[in-house]
């Protein structure tokens, strides 16, 4: 009987032990993310225009190769807009406004990966700065307009333009830092930005600067719940 019970005690040690091994690797998290938008081309003075800044939201998932590489897909939207009043080409009067859907896989390395356990197998919270890249598209319906009283002679096409793209190829690139919580929540904040690869986000191409692309901006904190993985 005594060997029994040692028996069963051994295997609630092995159990306890791998239990308490609960490394990020082999993880998946779902999360939110509840941020803000802007944007940057021929209806923005500077890079970032503040006053423009627009609400964005999230969802996205996250899986952990490793400690220090993972894969994210996301689905964020929101909106941007521009208008020459808050530019030094406050006298053209031009402006614009869409709502973009965008959807995106990258990969996120972490900068100096941790253990989450102690030697004594506590759980300690951990910051982790990251790095992510990645490739996806952007859905958008931009319109420009020209709101002045009198004939604009700066036009070379009449707005709206026509031909102007809906669906955007873009490269979300940027970085972020995580803070783990606890065994399963995850606190974060991320900014990274989104060049598009085409001049008509904002509406414009001819009556706007056809060399130069647009971009624009995802800000936000981000929630997560660690799902489950190989150690839960």
């Amino acid at each position: 009987m005594k060997y029994h019970l040692l028996f069963i005690l051994m295997l609630f040690t092995a159990f306890t032990t791998i239990h308490a091994q609960k490394s990020i690797k082999g993880t998946i998290e779902g999360g939110i993310m509840l941020g803000a938008t802007n944007y940057s081309g021929d209806v923005a003075e500077k890079r970032v225009e503040l006053i423009e800044t627009q609400p964005g939201f999230g969802v996205f998932a996250r899986y952990h190769f490793t400690k220090s590489f993972s894969i994210k897909a996301h689905v964020y939207s929101g909106s941007i807009t521009g208008d020459d009043k808050n530019t030094v080409n406050a006298v053209r009067k031009y402006k614009f406004g869409t709502s973009i859907f965008e959807g995106a896989v990258v990969g996120e390395w972490t900068l100096f990966p941790k253990d989450r356990l102690t030697n004594t197998g506590v759980f300690k919270p951990i910051f982790e700065p990251y790095l992510f890249a990645g490739i996806g598209f952007t859905r958008a319906d931009p319109k420009a307009e020209y709101y002045g009283t009198t004939p604009n002679i700066d036009l070379k096409v009449p707005l709206p333009e026509d031909n102007i793209k809906t669906r955007y190829l873009l490269a979300p690139i940027g970085a972020g830092i995580r803070v783990t919580l606890s065994e399963r929540f995850v606190l974060g904040f991320e900014g990274g930005l989104r060049p598009v690869f085409s001049d008509d986000l904002d509406g414009m191409r001819m009556n706007g600067n056809p060399s130069s692309n647009d971009w624009y901006y995802f800000t936000g904190l981000t929630a997560s719940i660690i799902l489950g993985g190989r150690d839960y």
